[in-house]
């Protein structure tokens, strides 16, 4: 039995949408991996009520790894450690979801944060070498801040697991699991100068990881303004 013609059509067409859409994130990496980190950090804060919104948190955060993965395939080694740093996540969040310990999730943070410094690395790299200027290089521009937000909450995370009463959260009691959540607002307050939110740092080595994310988002927005402006420069007919 030979498929009718509308049937040949209906599957070309969407061969041909499917291949236009790969094609699109293929040359549009930046921009894929920056709608990923939006959506994630939208949705993030209706997602600290109850123990499956978390779960459904951990399952996201995983999904942003593997963007992450496609924004920096540009380079085999690269992608290839992104991937067995996601296994490795993966592995970590069944563990800790099968058993209970909290060691596994607090280790699968661990390795999210060293994921999460390599992207950053990799994608800046990536748009500061970029000899003209295009959309995608605009967005990718603009995912590194977001990007330094996410990885420096991560951080502080890792931070309150190994070294307990380094940071107080005003909302959070003792013992309590740490959520990523509970640092997002924090940690881009302090990236962007606006404030401490509802944790304080309460120790000397807290304090210093604070003025260190001050620093670091302040000299991003100067070293990104001056690469703009050098590129606009260069690329503008004398």
């Amino acid at each position: 039995m030979h498929p009718r013609p509308g049937q040949d059509t209906l599957k070309g067409s969407l061969k041909r949408n499917i291949g236009a859409f790969l094609q699109w994130r293929e040359n549009n990496k930046c921009t894929f991996h920056f709608i990923a980190l939006i959506v994630f950090l939208s949705v993030l804060p209706f997602l600290e009520d109850s123990e499956v919104a978390r779960i459904f948190t951990d399952i996201m955060l995983v999904i942003l790894l593997f963007f992450a993965v496609q924004a920096i395939s540009h380079k085999v080694y690269l992608m290839a450690v992104g991937l067995v740093l996601v296994g490795i996540t993966i592995v970590l969040y069944c563990l800790y979801y099968r058993t209970g310990i909290v060691h596994y999730f607090n280790d699968a943070m661990v390795v999210t944060l060293v994921f999460f410094i390599m992207v950053s690395i990799a994608i800046f790299s990536v748009v500061i070498r970029e000899r003209e200027i295009r959309r995608d290089t605009i967005i990718g521009a603009i995912s590194i801040y977001f990007l330094l937000g996410l990885t420096w909450a991560i951080g502080i995370m890792v931070m309150v697991i190994f070294s307990p009463g380094s940071f107080d959260i005003a909302t959070m009691h003792p013992d309590q699991l740490v959520y990523l959540s509970d640092y997002i607002g924090y940690s881009f307050s302090i990236l962007t100068t606006t404030g401490n939110y509802n944790v304080t740092a309460l120790t000397a080595a807290s304090r210093t990881v604070m003025m260190f994310e001050m620093i670091s988002g302040t000299l991003y927005i100067a070293v990104l303004v001056s690469w703009l402006v050098g590129k606009f420069l260069k690329e503008r007919p004398a």
